[in-house]
């Protein structure tokens, strides 16, 4: 059996490929990541369609998705696979034709955000690409909103077995803030207008450090609104290796997942919110959406609808206690353990099939 992961961009962008590269790698599956290496700065690995988008990530067009899909279609067939996983609903929609031709009942669809499948003619498309897979896999439970009525299987942003260490793992330490609350903000660094009204609402606060750990079209517009203003409490760190990526996280106080209220970040689960969780980090999130809604029902972060008064907020919350803040992301990660045992069948199947 031979596995094609078929992502929409760049592997750097696709941090949740890694959790069917370690299935596969214990199910001793052969397999292939085919990647588009947008920016051209992804390690080699796997098949990549080396053509950069000339102004980043997000501004690929038809023409360049075209030349990538020809590129798939002929690395499929060159390499002989038997099956397909693919990301997201774009690469699902424009492969289509060539799955329902060569691999009806033979793909996997991992759907990681709302796009193009929400459009009139695509989301006719889409729901018809669901009908013939052999699994569907989702990435948060708030998607159910807005798909067709199927069977999903919930696959969190996160590495399982950093999960189940820190579930077992002793309570020990703080809340973090000895040294002055430092707010995180790391990953793809995409929303202009949330991140600003943090800035706004903590820049040249005292106890206060705003930090961007991670590249994105909305990192030089929030530097430089930094500048002009004068905020000297804000520091921004670009491109990072995954391995880095824990020592960030570990020596933050608050997680910044405040995003505008859209229905894409409305119903999203996000990798900083595993991350929240897994190292003990309280989140700040946008009030009534998916993260929010689990937030305040665990009582594990900070949720608001502005960012009015936040200085204020985060201090109270870190007024409660530290260990009792621990088990309940112990609860919440034991819940999530449960999704992923029913999501590695799933996998392991498609697999053995």
């Amino acid at each position: 059996m031979k596995i094609a992961l078929v992502l929409p961009g760049s592997i750097w962008y696709a941090p949740y490929v890694r959790i069917y590269t370690k299935i596969l790698d214990e199910l001793k599956t052969d397999y292939s990541i085919i990647s588009w290496n947008r920016e051209g700065d992804d390690n080699p690995e796997g098949f990549q369609y080396d053509v950069p988008c000339a102004k980043g990530h997000g501004s690929a067009g038809w023409k360049a998705y075209w030349g990538y899909i020809k590129f798939i279609k002929r690395t499929v067939k060159e390499q002989g696979f038997d099956k397909i996983i693919v990301f997201g609903p774009q690469m699902t929609c424009m492969l289509s034709t060539y799955l329902l031709l060569h691999f009806r009942g033979r793909y996997m669809i991992d759907y990681r955000d709302l796009s193009i499948e929400q459009k009139p003619g695509f989301k006719q498309l889409f729901t018809l690409m669901l009908k013939f897979s052999q699994a569907n896999v989702i990435s948060s439970p708030g998607f159910k909103r807005c798909l067709p009525k199927r069977d999903y299987y919930l696959s969190h942003n996160f590495d399982v077995n950093a999960v189940k260490a820190a579930i077992t793992e002793s309570v020990s330490g703080s809340f973090n803030s000895e040294r002055g609350i430092e707010v995180l903000t790391i990953g793809a660094i995409r929303d202009y207008s949330s991140n600003i009204e943090v800035v706004k609402a903590l820049g040249n606060k005292d106890d206060f450090k705003v930090r961007f750990v991670g590249k994105g079209g909305a990192a030089n517009m929030i530097a430089d609104y930094c500048k002009k203003e004068g905020i000297v409490n804000v520091s921004f760190t670009g491109f990072y290796q995954k391995h880095e990526e824990s020592g960030y996280v570990k020596n933050a106080t608050f997680m910044n997942i405040f995003y505008p209220r859209v229905i894409t970040h409305d119903t999203a689960l996000s990798n900083r919110f595993y991350n929240s969780l897994i190292y003990r980090k309280p989140m700040i999130v946008t009030k009534n959406t998916t993260q929010g809604d689990y937030a305040e029902k665990y009582n594990v972060g900070v949720a608001v609808e502005t960012t009015d008064g936040l200085p204020e907020k985060l201090k109270k919350f870190l007024l409660q206690d530290y260990a009792a803040y621990c088990k309940r992301c112990n609860a919440l990660l034991s819940d999530f353990i449960h999704d992923y045992n029913e999501f590695y069948g799933a996998v392991k199947k498609f697999v053995s099939d």
